[in-house]
């Protein structure tokens, strides 16, 4: 056997915006590079696709909307079958 041997499949990093029926996540998935984003979701039915630099906005929330509540979570998990629609869109410099 070959010691540390490890197979990396190369990926694009994306950035979207994901609505589910509870909240708006906008942060990154990564696809297969070359691959669509409909393919990638597809192929993941009854699981969960981790989504980086997330950030969480309820929908139906006595919080603020424009409140980002994923806190210092640098992956939200989200099942797939909660997703209601996926945009790719253009990522935004957040200024500190």
């Amino acid at each position: 056997m070959a010691g540390n041997m490890t197979l990396k499949i190369p990926k694009q990093k994306i950035y979207v915006k994901i609505k589910t029926f509870s909240s708006v996540i906008m942060g990154h998935i990564h696809v297969i590079s070359g691959g669509r984003i409909v393919d990638y979701i597809s192929s993941q039915a009854n699981k969960f696709i981790p989504v980086t630099d997330a950030q969480v906005y309820p929908l139906k929330s006595e919080i603020e909307p424009d409140l980002n509540i994923s806190g210092k979570n640098e992956v939200v998990f989200l099942n797939v079958e909660d997703i209601e629609m996926i945009t790719e869109c253009e990522e935004k410099e957040i200024k500190e």
